[in-house]
């Protein structure tokens, strides 16, 4: 293995032994030909996790490595947990020049469609609402 290459680990998280329903999964695939791209997917995993606390998040990234990401590609879809279907939050494949445009302006954008993926299994449970939004509710 080259130097410098880190081996990531693969787990299947739909399987008995690491399956949790309190563990949303992020999936995002990016290109490798700019280090922004995995930048971007690390900060989007860290965003999520610290905006809503109380739920579980694990970040995928290009299928662990088993699948080459598309030439200028950055998507990230969203399933409320390992065995649920996963809902595209964001395209940048047709997105761009300049690159910028192929992330989210402000990954807070993307927090009203994971609460609705998320309230599609649990109604009664809404998360990562702030004071202000769970008045309106």
């Amino acid at each position: 293995m080259p130097k410098g290459k880190k081996k990531v680990k693969m787990v299947d998280w739909a399987a008995d032994e690491n399956f949790s329903k309190e563990r949303s999964i992020f999936y995002v695939e990016h290109t490798t030909e700019c280090p922004i791209f995995q930048m971007k997917a690390e900060e989007c995993g860290a965003f999520f996790k610290q905006r809503i606390p109380e739920r579980e998040f694990q970040l995928v990234r290009n299928k662990y490595g088993k699948e080459a990401p598309r030439e200028g590609a950055f998507e990230i879809g969203f399933s409320q947990n390992a065995r649920t279907s996963v809902h595209e939050l964001w395209s940048g494949l047709t997105r761009g020049p300049p690159r910028r445009d192929k992330f989210p302006e402000d990954f807070e954008n993307l927090v009203p469609d994971v609460q609705r993926v998320l309230k599609k299994f649990y109604p009664d449970k809404v998360v990562g609402l702030t004071d202000d939004e769970e008045d309106e509710m």
